[in-house]
């Protein structure tokens, strides 16, 4: 995966990030950098390793979508959205990180 690549994953990220600070009441005040963080790593993550599994499940798959600069985009968005979705509820529903 190339840094063009990689920086696009990252500002999306913020920007959905930022996006669930505005839209909901906020839990902390640093939650979308949390949601963010957890994003990128989510999206780079199944994006370098699902294509080139060697799971039995995975092995009948052979075509994971376009590719943009070395990153496949739909293990990417997949992968990123799962991981940001559970960030988002941790967060949401842990009462220790809830403010006092």
């Amino acid at each position: 995966m190339g840094f063009i690549a990689f920086a696009g994953i990252v500002v999306i990220a913020v920007i959905a990030g930022f996006a669930v600070q505005m839209y909901e009441k906020r839990a902390l005040p640093y939650e979308w950098l949390i949601i963010a963080i957890a994003g990128t790593f989510g999206a780079y993550f199944a994006s370098e390793n699902f294509p080139g599994a060697t799971v039995p499940l995975l092995d009948g798959i052979k075509d994971w979508g376009p590719t943009l600069d070395g990153m496949y985009l739909i293990p990417a968005v997949i992968g990123g959205v799962i991981l940001a979705v559970v960030t988002y509820f941790g967060t949401r529903t842990s009462e220790s990180l809830q403010p006092a």
